[in-house]
């Protein structure tokens, strides 16, 4: 048993998590852009799992990410959907579907924080004033984000991927999974508005994202370091029946 948690205090070091009240930074200078967009309320309550409960009115946080630095030794993008959700009365946002192009992180992602990652190709720009950022999947894009670059600096810009989340992490099977409730540390270093920001969610057979009713609006694009924080760790809170989790295959897996 010692020889075990020797090991793996010396994983968690190789891969830059510290021990203590403040935890450590697993992105540095990550590169976001957020935008929010209402959602149809009646497609996504399918992806809700008890006892968590839309928002309303339904919206979204939709992210596209570049991290050019991780203290796990990936260069890597990341794009996702993140519900507005409630459990008991209190607001959280829960994660049904995000792309990565890189292995490592995809694993990490679903082992530790029950993030559903998939792999996808991206695009990333920033260019003569203007943002491009998508995802294409199986020859299809998928996922879209365009805007136009300001120089209006947010000067308290609202939290992004630093607010309380729920995933449900599971494993396909006859065994329940279970709602994970947690806290990135998130610290931005700059943020600026956008304008015109359009998001368009593309449905294929492996990711029924249609889901926007209605123009995007709170862009942004901002320059950040998202680590850990050792207290509260991540809390399991409630289990997931094994059906409900294989309704999803199609949207968390394929």
């Amino acid at each position: 048993m010692f020889n075990n948690v020797r090991h793996a205090l010396q994983e968690w070091r190789r891969m830059g998590l510290k021990m203590g009240p403040n935890g450590g930074n697993f992105w540095t200078r990550a590169r976001m852009v957020w935008a929010e967009v209402p959602v149809d309320a009646e497609q996504v309550r399918a992806w809700v799992p008890f006892p968590l409960r839309l928002a309303k009115p339904a919206t979204a946080s939709v992210f596209i990410a570049d991290y050019p630095q991780t203290s796990f030794g990936s260069i890597y993008h990341e794009a996702a959907i993140l519900l507005d959700v409630t459990l008991l009365g209190i607001p959280l946002q829960y994660c049904p579907w995000m792309i990565v192009d890189d292995d490592s992180a995809m694993i990490l992602g679903r082992e530790m924080l029950g993030y559903p990652k998939k792999m996808g190709i991206f695009r990333f720009e920033e260019r003569d004033g203007h943002f491009l950022g998508s995802v294409a999947r199986g020859g299809q894009e998928v996922f879209r984000i365009e805007a136009t670059l300001t120089r209006r600096t947010l000067a308290n810009p609202a939290l992004g991927i630093g607010r309380w989340q729920v995933n449900l992490r599971n494993m396909l099977g006859l065994l329940p999974g279970h709602l994970l409730l947690f806290r990135p540390r998130e610290t931005v270093h700059e943020a600026q508005e956008l304008e015109d920001a359009v998001v368009t969610l593309t449905a294929s057979p492996d990711d029924p994202i249609a889901i926007a009713v209605g123009a995007a609006r709170k862009a942004s694009i901002r320059t950040c370091d998202i680590g850990s924080t050792m207290y509260p760790p991540p809390l399991r809170i409630f289990p997931v029946s094994p059906f409900f989790q294989a309704s999803l295959t199609s949207l968390r897996v394929r």
